[in-house]
This record gives structure tokens, C-alpha cells and sequence, in this order.
């Protein structure tokens, strides 16, 4: 090996570890198990038997897929019981090295506890597509540090302001996906994707 070349992390025989096994988190971990990792999730909401279907090994508990994983993957809906599910005590539960993303909701993620984590070596890298505010007013001190390039998180943090999905193809779908969505309803009254179940038309 040349003296000086980075070193890069071999993904086939690693563990990839979804929190949060919807739509998205399979659509990622489909992604993942294409690279030969091995692929764990944690999501208490499915019934017993959920991963049968999938074929993928499910963990009870959220320590264990910490201890586990090398990258470690959020897939979950914010909620009282999942804001900051990544805290000091989970960082701490962490297998060494992990890598944690983040493209679900910013505050699934206790920022601070990242940046304590990453500046002592527990966690290796992370990327983030969303954060607590948005946009980003009050940049907590991860979010600082990158942005003033401080040399001990040099390329192991990447950003990004909530548009990770950005191509010229994904811009074409959200178009196109915004007109089903509005013709579906004015035609047959059904309304999908609908984030305030209780309203109906006409309502205020």
C-alpha cells in the first residue's frame, strides 16, 4: 500500500443496521444487501413474523443493533418515543468505527451526542440529509465544526440541506408523482399520502 493512500472500507461481509423498516428502510436495505452486507433491523411496530418476509435477521433491541452494525441507517417516523433515538446511550452502545446516516427526520438524532462521538473516535463518519431546524439558522456544533473545516472531522462528514434526492430525474418524479396524487383525488376522491388524516375538504 502507498504510504499516505486513505484506506477504504470494504461493504461486502459488513453489517448494515436499519432503524425502522418501512418502505424506505427496505428500499435501502435492498440496496445495501446488493453489496453482500449483511443486513439487521430494529422496528418494534411490525408483528412477529414480519421478517420472514423480507429475509432479513431482525433484532429486539436497539442496543443490539448498535453493538452490531457497521453503518448504522435511520428509517423511522419522529415521534415522542423515537425523537433523539440516537443519543449518548446509544453512541455508547456503538460497534467502534460505525458510520451513521441519517435521511428520516433530523431529530431522530441528538446532534451533539454525534459530534461528541465522532471527535473521540467512536463513530467514523456520518451523513446527514436532515437536521432538527430547517433550514439550518442555529447550526449546532457538528454542523459548525464542518462548516469551519476543523481538521479532525476532515472528510468524514457529509451534508446535506434536506435535497440528497436531487436529479434531474427525481425532480421529474415529484412532479409527476404531485399530479397523480391531485388527480387521483379530484377523480376519485381518494386522497393518498395524506400527512393530516383528519382533514377533509372544505375544512379548516
Amino acid at each position: 500500500m502507498a504510504e499516505g493512500a486513505p484506506v477504504v472500507r470494504r461493504l461486502r461481509g459488513s453489517t448494515f443496521g436499519a432503524i425502522g423498516m418501512g418502505r424506505i428502510g427496505t428500499a435501502a436495505s435492498r440496496r445495501a444487501a446488493v453489496f453482500d452486507m449483511k443486513v439487521i433491523y430494529f422496528d418494534p411496530l411490525h408483528a412477529d413474523g414480519h421478517e420472514l418476509g423480507l429475509g432479513y435477521e431482525r433484532v429486539r433491541s436497539l442496543d443490539e443493533l448498535m453493538e452490531r452494525s457497521d453503518v448504522v441507517s435511520l428509517h423511522a417516523p419522529l415521534s415522542h418515543a423515537t425523537r433523539n433515538i440516537l443519543d449518548r446511550a446509544a453512541f455508547a452502545k456503538a460497534k467502534q468505527d460505525a458510520i451513521v446516516i441519517n435521511i428520516a427526520r433530523g431529530g431522530l438524532t441528538d446532534l451533539d451526542a454525534l459530534h461528541d462521538a465522532m471527535k473521540t473516535g467512536r463513530i467514523a463518519a456520518a451523513g446527514l440529509d436532515v437536521f432538527p431546524e430547517e433550514p439550518l439558522v442555529n447550526p449546532p456544533e457538528l454542523a459548525r465544526a464542518w462548516r469551519n473545516r476543523e481538521p479532525w472531522l476532515e472528510e468524514r462528514l457529509a451534508i446535506s440541506p434536506h435535497a440528497a434526492f436531487y436529479s434531474e430525474a427525481g425532480y421529474h418524479d415529484i412532479h409527476r408523482l404531485s399530479a397523480e396524487v391531485v388527480m387521483d383525488y379530484l377523480l376519485r376522491g381518494h386522497l393518498r399520502n395524506n400527512v393530516n388524516p383528519g382533514w377533509r375538504a372544505g375544512q379548516r
